[in-house]
């Protein structure tokens, strides 16, 4: 799908889904090409579009370059960004001249956002245009980050069984008690929570590094197109933006593997207490279960089979076999 977007009455609005409005158009907005409109746009704007194999490669040649008297600036953008099935996909700003170009293959919301203000205010040229879409992807970066953030939160309150606060008064949860009951977690959700967490912020950082790429290098191509102070002024601002939401990756990130730690520690620790009874029954029936297996023996000169205390004497053992090593173990602090 093509759409062309030209200035008109001093107000940018969208003047038509075909290249027959290519005249006076600041920006052509390609959606999902097919090999026709790739060559008809290739034929009529006189440059070479990339495909959406050659826009995912990673290197940087293949990502930033100039070509036909045009500039070519590829970076990762991030759509469907309202869960955690994030989908990352290239979007290529091609700027030739007064025109912009962009190839695309999703639709996210802040572009969508960014046309419908666009239309509502004054005239916009190639530079403003993809200075404004460059803010609107990254703002959107940030949302996502802020949005992770708060489920991180979470997460850790649940992993680590945090009360809510119920003391009159207090600015922190008060303590459990020992004999307060534990609220039940399952570590299998939590684990495939911070799985897609990990997958997330990957994803975040890698349209990050590419943002960061793209603006280093468009720094350098505003040297020579001279677009004015306020926009040199507003990418300086994106490189800032773009930083700071690099480290604040950089910290979610080790706050997953953190959290991942953690989890891992509470799962054991519950094998451990499952293995701790296993122990427990072993230190207390072991005992009994010796002495009923020597009285249990099948020979014939067994002088405890005729007396008549026999029995409840091999009870007793068998109870007190049972309490004594209990309690010295309990008494060490083994148990």
């Amino acid at each position: 799908m093509i759409r062309t977007f030209a200035n008109t009455d001093g107000r940018f609005a969208l003047t038509g889904d075909t290249l027959e409005y290519l005249d006076g158009a600041v920006w052509v907005d390609i959606l999902r090409p097919d090999k026709d409109e790739e060559t008809a746009v290739e034929r009529a704007l006189g440059i070479d579009v990339p495909t959406i194999e050659e826009m995912s490669e990673i290197e940087v040649s293949s990502r930033l370059y100039t070509e036909d008297g045009g500039t070519f600036m590829t970076a990762m953008m991030l759509s469907h960004t309202d869960g955690d099935n994030v989908i990352l996909s290239p979007i290529t700003f091609i700027l030739k001249g007064e025109l912009l170009v962009t190839v695309r293959y999703a639709e996210p919301r802040s572009i969508d956002a960014f046309i419908a203000r666009c239309q509502k205010g004054a005239a916009y040229t190639a530079d403003g245009v993809v200075t404004g879409l460059l803010e609107g992807l990254i703002e959107r970066i940030g949302d996502v980050l802020e949005r992770t953030g708060h489920e991180l939160d979470d997460l850790s309150d649940n992993i680590f069984a945090i009360p809510a606060p119920q003391v009159a008064g207090a600015s922190v949860p008060a303590i459990p008690t020992k004999s307060e009951k534990r609220r039940p977690r399952n570590f299998q959700s939590v684990l495939e929570q911070i799985g897609r967490k990990g997958d997330l912020l990957s994803k975040v950082r890698e349209s990050l590094v590419s943002f960061q790429r793209l603006l280093t290098f468009g720094t350098e191509i505003a040297a020579s197109r001279k677009p004015g102070k306020e926009y040199e002024g507003r990418i300086r601002t994106l490189s800032r933006d773009v930083q700071s939401l690099s480290d604040h990756t950089t910290f979610l990130t080790q706050k997953i593997n953190f959290l991942l730690d953690a989890t891992l520690g509470m799962i054991n620790i519950e094998q451990t207490g499952i293995i701790k009874i296993f122990s427990v029954a072993a230190v207390v029936f072991l005992p009994p279960t010796l002495i009923a297996s020597i009285y249990g023996m099948n020979f014939t000169h067994m002088p405890e089979l005729s007396w008549p205390y026999g029995y409840p004497m091999a009870i007793g053992l068998m109870i007190l076999s049972a309490i004594v090593p209990y309690q010295f173990f309990k008494w060490r602090g083994w148990l």
